[in-house]
C-alpha cells in the first residue's frame, strides 16, 4: 500500500472521529436543554397550582380564582365560604327535599354543632314545613361580607336581606349573622378546607319599605 492511501485512510478516520464527536456533542447539548426545559416546565406548573384557588360547594367546583397573594386568596376562599354557606341555608323553596338537600348535605358539613342547632330548632318550629306549604319562596341578597383577619380564627358579619315572593308580592326580611371562620381537615363533604364556628343570628326582623 502506497503512503498516500495510507494518508487518505488517517484522513477517513479522522473526520470521521470529528463527526462522532460532533455528534455526540449535539445529543448531550438537546440533552441537557430537554433537562433545563422540564425543570423549568415543573416549575412553572407548580407554582400555578400553588396560584390556583377553588370555590367549592360541597364537591363541586364552582368557581376558581387564580391569585400571586396567598392572603389574596384566603380572603376570596373565606368570602366564598360564608356566601355559599348563607345562600345554601337561607334560600329556600316550597320544597322539603330540596330545602333538607341543601341544609343537611351541603350547608351543615360548612359549620359547626352551632348551625346544626339552628336548623334543628327551626325543624321542631315546622318553619321549612310552613315553607313547602305556603308555596313561597327565599331569595338570599347579599349586602356586604366583613371579615376581621387581625385575630385567628377569623370572626366575620354577614349583612344582607331575603326577598320573600309570596302570592304575587314581594315582602323583605333583613339577615345579619355573624361568626368565626376556621381552618379544618378538608374531607369529601368539605373540600374548602375552612369551617364556621359559633355562628349566630343577630337580627332577622320584616322591613318596610
Amino acid at each position: 500500500m502506497r503512503l498516500n492511501d495510507n494518508y487518505k485512510i488517517f484522513n477517513k478516520i479522522n473526520t470521521s472521529e470529528k463527526r462522532s464527536n460532533q455528534l455526540v456533542l449535539l445529543s448531550l447539548t438537546l440533552m441537557f436543554s430537554c433537562s433545563l426545559f422540564c425543570i423549568y416546565f415543573i416549575y412553572r406548573t407548580n407554582e400555578n397550582a400553588k396560584n390556583s384557588f377553588y370555590l367549592l360547594d360541597n364537591d363541586q367546583k364552582l368557581a376558581m380564582v387564580r391569585v400571586k397573594d396567598y392572603k389574596r386568596a384566603i380572603d376570596i376562599l373565606c368570602e366564598g365560604h360564608v356566601n355559599i354557606f348563607h345562600e345554601l341555608f337561607f334560600s329556600l323553596e316550597p320544597d322539603l327535599e330540596f330545602i333538607k338537600k341543601n341544609i343537611e348535605e351541603k350547608a351543615l358539613y360548612m359549620v359547626d354543632h352551632s348551625g346544626s342547632r339552628l336548623y334543628n330548632r327551626l325543624v321542631d318550629q315546622d318553619y321549612y314545613e310552613d315553607i313547602a306549604k305556603s308555596s313561597y319562596s327565599i331569595e338570599l341578597e347579599k349586602d356586604t361580607i366583613i371579615i376581621d383577619y387581625s385575630k385567628y380564627p377569623f370572626r366575620f358579619q354577614f349583612i344582607g336581606k331575603q326577598r320573600i315572593e309570596k302570592d304575587g308580592d314581594t315582602e323583605y326580611r333583613s339577615l345579619i349573622t355573624t361568626g368565626y371562620i376556621k381552618e379544618t381537615k378538608t374531607t369529601p363533604n368539605n373540600l374548602n378546607g375552612l369551617k364556621i364556628v359559633r355562628f349566630v343570628v343577630l337580627d332577622n326582623k320584616d322591613l318596610t319599605y
